[in-house]
This record gives C-alpha cells, structure tokens and sequence, in this order.
C-alpha cells in the first residue's frame, strides 16, 4: 500500500512539475515574442516618411468628373492631398496613392475641379482604367493605346523635348452628349512628325479637363522618383 500511494505521490509531483515547466516555457516563448513585435514596431515607427495608401478604385475617372465634383468632395473621399500649389485662378493639388498619383486643378473662382490628372503606378492587383471614347472598349492605364478614335477626334497634337528625351501630347474630345463638356489629354513618349504616326503608342497619362487649355501631367520626377 505504502508503495502504490508513494507511487501516486510521485507521479503527482511529476506532473505538477511538468506542468509549471510546461507553462513557463509558454510565457517565455511570449516574452519573446512580445519583445519581437515592439522591437518591430519600434522600427518601423523610426522610418521616416513611411504612410499607409489608399486605393485609387479602377474606374476613378468614370466615376468622378470635372465640373461635376468640388475639391471639399475629394478631402471628404481620400483625406488630405500631399502637396498643393496655387496661382491666380488655380489651385493644383496631389493625391498619392499605392496604385496611382492624381493631380486635381481647382477654380479658385467657382470652387469646382476642371481637370483630372491620373498616372498608374501599374499595380497590378489595382490597376486604373484610363478614360476613353465610349466607343472603345475599357482598357487599364498603362495597356491603353492611341487609337484611330483618339486620333480621329484629335484637338491638338504636339511634340517636344525633355531633358530625358521626347514626350507627346494629344488633346481630343467626343460628340457623346454625356461627355460632350469634356476633353481628354494624353501623354505618350516620343517624337512624332503626324497625329497618324502615334497609333498604337502606349499611353502614360490621361488628363480629363472641362476647359480646353487647363490640363497638365506629372513630370518624370514626379513619376518615377517621388
């Protein structure tokens, strides 16, 4: 009798033992790997400039127009822009996102955006569909080409010389009495002698604007380096 109850006695105090061995081997392992996650924190708190994106949604330039919008609307949707600049009658103002950056110019007179500047970072799980003819199929910025459309309802069309090599601008509008208000400027590369010779070059930006000589693009440094 004496040797089952010492028996059980030590099997008792095995598994207690166990068990507080067990358990301080748990809070160890979470010691550490609490001290890991605010080490982690820690160091990524400290890297300067680092920020959470927002998402540009694909059809952005379908769903937000010039003349139709107010820059009290964009703050509302995507918070505070990045930078803003000003000049007599207009306020530019930047929008970055993971996916994409956006230049919007303001009216300073009316308090309404005229024009919308898009450039695709080329994300792509977030691509951006760049804003077309109705007559022409959606295509993402980035894979979107100077099409006879384009080029048949052509405005203005001028070539000209960067530091780091040619750029093109093509200027259009449609007759879609829903867009008709509307105009659309592309950004391609290259040098170009005729309107024809740009067909099927990739366009860069798009600029949708309401007036005929607001429109602007990102330049290469802001593209590529910022």
């Amino acid at each position: 009798m004496n040797f089952i109850e010492n028996l059980l006695q030590k099997t008792y105090f095995q598994n207690i033992s166990s068990g507080v061995i067990g358990g301080l081997i748990v809070l160890l392992f979470q010691k550490l790997s609490d001290r890991n996650e605010k080490q982690k924190e820690k160091i990524e708190n400290s890297i300067v400039g680092k920020k959470d994106l927002k998402i540009l949604s694909q059809d952005f330039l379908y769903k937000y127009e010039p003349g139709k919008i107010t820059i009290e609307k964009l703050l509302e949707d995507f918070g505070q822009a990045q930078r803003k600049f000003r000049s007599e009658e207009y306020e530019n103002i930047i929008f970055e996102f993971q996916n994409a950056k956006l230049e919007v110019i303001n009216s300073l007179k009316y308090n309404s955006i005229v024009a919308l500047t898009l450039f695709s970072k080329l994300d792509n799980k977030y691509p951006i569909n760049c804003r077309l003819s109705y007559e022409e199929d959606d295509e993402i910025l980035g894979k979107a080409k100077i099409s006879d459309v384009i080029i048949s309802n052509q405005i203005y069309f001028e070539s000209y010389n960067t530091q780091l090599g040619f750029e093109t601008i093509i200027g259009t509008r449609n007759n879609y009495r829903q867009t008709k208000h509307l105009k659309y400027y592309y950004l391609i590369g290259g040098n170009f002698n005729s309107i024809d010779e740009t067909k099927n070059e990739i366009i860069n930006q798009v600029c949708v604007t309401e007036i005929d000589n607001v429109y602007s693009f990102f330049s290469f440094d802001d593209t590529f380096y910022s």
